[in-house]
């Protein structure tokens, strides 16, 4: 009995010292609050900013982390890609079949009426080309008849063109026929220049109507010493 009086005592005295802390306690806070109250100033007015400033401050801000972002993550460009060209498909050209050539048959040559052939020309009674002045000397001119038709009498052979002097005789004919395949002779007199040098003398065969004939030509050249 007398332990349970005192258990009863102490728990008595725990309350009340308890209560006096708690007491205690509770005055502090309330005249730690009332300084602070008391010792607070009345508020400062925050000045009021413009809505537009605001609206570009923040329009700059997100410009500009854009600007960050785009340098630290640059985006790769893609190249163009190669346009493929169809390629163009080319005809090839049907090749001809060449045409055979048909080779003309061999057709003879058609000999003229009138056609003749130098022989020969040479001088006499020596056949030289060096003479002195005044030197008397002849020229002969040999042709075959290689035409068709025949050479009639009057046949001749002219002088048509010369250089250095003329002395020659300018024409001369013949007294008689001259089948085809046959050969004539026509003679000339001459003699020697009595200007030194080159002196030619150039012929033409014409039949008896006065026609030229072709292949009647031919030419002599002497010097004068």
């Amino acid at each position: 009995m007398v332990s349970f009086g005192l258990t009863n005592l102490m728990a008595v005295r725990i309350m009340k010292s308890s209560y006096a802390i708690h007491s205690n306690f509770f005055l502090f806070v309330v005249l730690s609050f009332s300084l602070l109250v008391g010792c607070t100033q009345a508020p400062i007015p925050v000045p009021t900013q413009d809505q537009s400033t605001i609206v570009a401050a923040v329009v700059e801000t997100i410009n500009v982390q854009n600007t960050q972002d785009a340098q630290l993550n640059p985006t790769n460009t893609p190249f163009p890609t190669e346009t493929q060209v169809p390629a163009t498909v080319t005809s090839i050209p049907a090749t001809e079949t060449p045409t055979k050539t048909i080779v003309p048959s061999e057709t003879a040559t058609q000999q003229p009426a009138y056609s003749a052939t130098l022989l020969y020309v040479v001088s006499y009674p020596e056949n030289k080309h060096e003479y002195v002045g005044n030197e008397r000397f002849g020229i002969a001119l040999g042709f075959r008849n290689t035409g068709t038709v025949t050479w009639e009498p009057g046949t001749n052979v002219k002088l048509v063109s010369y250089t250095g002097e003329v002395t020659v005789q300018l024409e001369t004919s013949i007294n008689q026929s001259v089948s085809p395949g046959e050969k004539v002779e026509f003679d000339f007199w001459a003699f020697g220049s009595e200007w030194y040098g080159d002196h030619t003398f150039v012929f033409q065969l014409y039949n008896n109507q006065g026609l030229a004939i072709t292949g009647g030509y031919a030419t002599f050249t002497y010097t004068s010493v």
